[in-house]
């Protein structure tokens, strides 16, 4: 059944809800840390007990071991199956892939089999959509990394053979077998575009999201110039907006297609496996997944390469380029993405603290020139009063002098009149020295002040590029989403080999969950490896 507007008076979930939020918040520091601890204590305990498994004699992490509760369907875009309600599995539905002599664990399961050549852990069907649902091991276990490394390898061997891959696709495109020839066009539009298959979708993320094999005559217009526009709704529900140049062939195939579709798809039994099935003929393993993780890590590599970088450079000037080069893949590949909402507030944001960032390096270098010239002053002043001390001493050991004159020519004692001009000298030697030292101490002084001027101002001018080139990734990535093909399609050893030569550590660009997936790359970070 279907919960639409109207149906459910939500008023006392909302009140319940409100009310526990509001008491959350009104918990002293002490207890919002106990309860914080005590639920990293559970998660901990729980994933020790239900989120590894042992495959091949290793012991594994789970990616999702946790399934998800029954409750009402939301979905990505104009889902169909929005606000039906989604129950969730029962011991009772599913299945688990066991090795004769593991232990099984207590329930009313459906079913423990073993099937040794598959990945799965458990499975069920889904009660809403009828798919089929998995546990598999995680990312970072070493059968999936495994994996992984195949297909990066796979999309290697790829671009060593594309020539030939793209004209066994050209020669098939004027075959006989409709359906061969409806397999090389969505081969063709695989390889040129970089669309999906059509059956690569998530249910649970997707509504009616369109690949290369469930394109509709509606999704497609033949232009009067030859060319052709394509308007669907691609991954995430984002609307893929294209015009491209085709080889003639294929824009032949396109139209008699549309013109016997019948609202139909234009590709009817052309699927993932058909694809697979048709490129092994050319070269074994290639699915339409191997092309865009060829194009995209391909598309990283040249951009690495067209961006010189001095390895003295700043670390957010590299992550700017890794930035750069992520998005060539996720233009590539077309990884669009809908603009949040909140998107305009976050970019303010950002120009404001640009505003504020230059605004204060601007009252920074005001301060120490005013300091600089404050200091000046106050020097200015001492050795002024210190030469005028000086001068008065001078002309008083001259009195001196005189005097000593005097009485000698008298025949007057001299021993008085001498210890004074003694003492005056040393008077005058001090008040040299003491000028000497206070011209040294006030040069000394200045230089600092210059140099930490110098030091604010670059600091300064770091932070406000720094957020200059963070401004310029958000505008030029504000409708892309570099992470399907950061995790997905580009190799990461393009970005490990990369970092080698710019004196830059992958770990800083991925995320903690990637660089875990892909720790296979690298044995350990610099100083372990030292050690």
């Amino acid at each position: 059944f279907k919960v639409l507007p109207g149906d459910i008076d939500y008023t006392p979930i909302y009140k319940m809800v409100v009310a526990e939020r509001e008491r959350k918040k009104n918990l002293d520091k002490e207890e919002k840390k106990r309860l914080r601890d005590q639920r990293k204590e559970e998660r901990e305990a729980n994933k020790e007990k239900y989120g590894w498994a042992t495959i091949d004699g290793e012991r594994c992490e789970l990616g999702n071991y946790m399934v998800e509760p029954s409750s009402i369907f939301m979905g990505r875009g104009e889902h169909p199956y929005r606000g039906k309600w989604k129950e969730g599995p029962r011991y009772e539905d599913v299945e688990l892939n066991l090795s004769p002599d593991a232990e099984v664990p207590p329930g009313d399961w459906k079913e423990v089999l073993w099937d040794p050549e598959s990945m799965w852990i458990a499975r069920w069907r889904d009660k809403l959509s009828g798919k089929i649902k998995y546990v598999w091991p995680h990312d970072s276990s070493p059968i999936k990394q495994r994996k992984e490394i195949e297909k990066f390898d796979k999309a290697i061997e790829l671009r060593k053979n594309l020539d030939k891959i793209q004209r066994f696709i050209a020669e098939n495109l004027k075959h006989g077998d409709i359906k061969r020839r409806k397999t090389a066009t969505v081969c063709y539009l695989i390889d040129e575009l970089k669309f999906r298959v059509g059956d690569e979708k998530d249910e649970d993320e997707e509504a009616d999201t369109v690949g290369a094999s469930s394109l509709r005559a509606e999704h497609i217009c033949i232009n009067d110039d030859g060319s052709v526009t394509f308007d669907f709704l691609g991954k995430d529900s984002v609307r893929l907006l294209l015009t491209a140049e085709l080889d003639k062939d294929v824009v032949d195939n396109l139209q008699e297609f549309m013109e016997n579709s019948d609202g139909n798809t234009l590709f009817d039994e052309v699927n993932s496996s058909v694809v697979s099935e048709f490129l092994d003929e050319v070269m074994e393993g290639i699915s339409a997944k191997v092309f865009r993780t060829c194009y995209a890590t391909e598309a990283v590599e040249s951009k690495l390469k067209e961006i010189e970088v001095d390895p003295e450079a700043p670390e957010y000037v590299k992550k700017h380029v890794a930035t750069l080069a992520n998005l060539e893949a996720a233009v590539t590949c077309n990884h669009k993405r809908t603009i949040s909402a909140l998107w305009q507030k976050s970019l303010d944001r950002q120009k404001e603290r640009l505003k504020e960032r230059r605004t204060r390096a601007r009252e920074n270098i005001r301060k120490y020139k005013q300091r600089i010239h404050d200091t000046n002053l106050r020097y200015e002043e001492r050795v002024a009063k210190y030469e005028a001390k000086l001068e008065a001493d001078k002309e008083k050991l001259e009195e001196y002098k005189n005097e000593l004159a005097e009485r000698e020519k008298a025949g007057r004692a001299t021993k008085g009149i001498k210890n004074r001009i003694k003492s005056k000298k040393n008077v005058i030697s001090n008040g040299r020295k003491r000028i000497r030292d206070t011209k040294a101490k006030h040069r000394e002084r200045i230089a600092k002040l210059k140099e930490r001027m110098e030091d604010r101002k670059q600091k300064d001018e770091a932070l406000i590029e720094k957020t200059k080139l963070q401004i310029e990734a958000k505008e030029l990535t504000k409708d892309y989403n570099l992470g399907t093909s950061l995790k997905s399609y580009v190799d990461p050893r393009v970005y490990f080999e990369w970092g080698k030569k710019v004196d830059y550590d992958w770990r800083n660009y991925y995320s903690k969950t990637l660089e875990k997936k892909f720790s296979w790359i690298d044995p350990g970070p610099p100083e372990q490896e030292a050690q």
